[in-house]
């Protein structure tokens, strides 16, 4: 495939990376990303979580506000104040430690279900790659189709998003979700941590608004908690460098409201310590690209949704 289309335009470009070779893109299912776990496998979550502000790639930029406002006004007409409004003027800038909780979620997600892939998936390479792949740039242009899966391209499809939910908070008409209430959430935290090995599911919490007070954030693959907790474990990218062991939803909140402007809108929207705003699941499909590795999670689904 060539250049002339948008596929060969990535593939090139993530080629030419000094950050991703091609054989984390183009070669990533004969790598392994694909294949179902072993029966009893548990996900390896040594190094996890990726923390955004981790010096190796904290200070790389996602976004220069300076070009995302230029290119607003000059190219899309837009006012000086609805320009600005697009990215939280930061002091050291929109680099990842700052924007980069869910890209930091999608890198985890990459390098427990692709664990294989050369070389591995961090927040700086998936940075590296969504911008050569134009998913965002610096300026924020973004040459992706609606709806586009980033962990999809970047795996050559052996990794997946299977499902997705959102829940709203602070909408009318939406009630506050909790991981002890949501079927979905109670359904994935129901399994054995053997069960869960060919996927991870990202939460989202704070307000629906992403500009600066939402967080993203992966309930942690080898709990065993019970699922009446509404404080559930998780991956945050957001956990202290220094700190280990268990880290929770209430942990994560305490964390990352100790900045101003996040605590002033959890405020407004009444948005509570273990509060969760969506979930999404990503998960290995099998060697027969039909289907995605989820059969346990449905069952358990449909068990949920049936008891609500």
């Amino acid at each position: 495939m060539g250049k002339s289309t948008r596929r060969g335009f990535i593939r090139g470009a993530i080629s030419a990376g000094a950050a991703v070779s091609a054989g984390s893109l183009v070669n990533v299912a004969a790598a392994g990303a694909g294949v179902a776990a072993p029966s009893g496998a548990l996900l390896n979550t040594a190094g996890m979580p990726y923390r955004q502000a981790d010096p190796r790639w904290g200070k790389k930029m996602m976004w220069d506000r300076k070009e995302v406002v230029k290119v607003a006004r000059e190219f899309n007409r837009e006012t000086r104040a609805d320009a600005r409004s697009l990215l939280y003027p930061y002091s050291d800038g929109n680099n990842i430690a700052n924007e980069g909780c869910m890209l930091s979620c999608l890198a985890m997600v990459l390098k427990m279900l692709a664990p294989a892939a050369k070389p591995a998936w961090t927040p700086a390479t998936l940075n590296r790659a969504a911008q050569d792949a134009y998913y965002y740039t610096r300026s924020g242009l973004s040459m992706v189709t609606l709806y586009p899966d980033l962990v999809s391209e970047m795996s050559e499809g052996t990794v997946q998003l299977a499902i997705s939910q959102d829940y709203l908070p602070a909408v009318p008409s939406w009630p506050a979700m909790f991981a002890n209430t949501a079927p979905l959430i109670r359904a994935y935290r129901s399994l054995a941590p053997a069960q869960r090995s060919n996927f991870i599911v990202m939460l989202k919490t704070g307000t629906y608004d992403d500009t600066v007070a939402s967080h993203y954030l992966l309930l942690s693959p080898n709990s065993s908690q019970s699922p009446e907790s509404d404080d559930a474990d998780v991956l945050d990218p957001a956990e202290p460098p220094r700190h280990s062991g268990q880290w929770r939803l209430s942990d994560s909140a305490k964390w990352i409201t100790r900045e101003p402007q996040i605590a002033r809108a959890w405020k407004r929207d009444g948005i509570k310590p273990t509060q969760i705003a969506g979930a999404w699941v990503f998960a290995r499909w099998n060697s027969a690209h039909n289907a995605p590795l989820i059969e346990p999670l449905l069952s358990a689904w449909a068990e949920q949704q049936a008891a609500s």
